[in-house]
């Protein structure tokens, strides 16, 4: 399969996992939203607080979702893991068109997707029914955060 092809085929598998998921918070967007997603999604919300950030985890039946919020109360970062993808351009908001062009040029395999952009990071991996991933914005990150700590 040529590059091109591969890539058309796992932006296409991509689109079509996130149309399966209810849409969450975007990158960058306010506290406030993750309270409607809660409500929104019909799931438990549990809180844990760091040193420089709150997580924001959202369980719903096979999907954990968690919104990392900096003490500006900005989204910073978010996570999945479970048996979707949720909705990335609800998730990456502004940043999703970025995402999506770098995306359409971005080294990866068929279980793998990696998008550096100087304005947002995306990490995605998985399989049928097994997924999970990560992005952020690099300028919202607060002081002293640790990459490691975003999972």
């Amino acid at each position: 399969m040529s590059p091109m092809k591969l890539t058309r085929t796992l932006l296409c598998a991509l689109a079509m996992a996130c149309s399966c998921v209810p849409a969450l918070a975007a990158l960058g967007g306010d506290v406030t939203t993750v309270e409607a997603d809660r409500a929104h999604l019909k799931g438990a919300l549990h809180m844990r607080t760091a040193a420089a950030y709150t997580i924001h985890e959202i369980q719903l039946t096979g999907l954990v979702v968690r919104e990392f919020v900096s003490p500006s109360g900005k989204v910073f970062g978010v996570t999945w893991q479970g048996n979707g993808i949720p909705d990335l351009q609800q998730m990456l908001g502004s940043y999703y068109s970025e995402f999506a062009q770098a995306a359409s040029v971005a080294q990866h395999d068929h279980h793998h997707l990696n998008v550096e952009t100087p304005q947002v990071i995306v990490q995605s991996r998985g399989h049928t029914r097994e997924f999970s991933g990560r992005a952020w914005a690099p300028a919202l990150l607060p002081q002293n955060f640790s990459l490691s700590d975003l999972n």
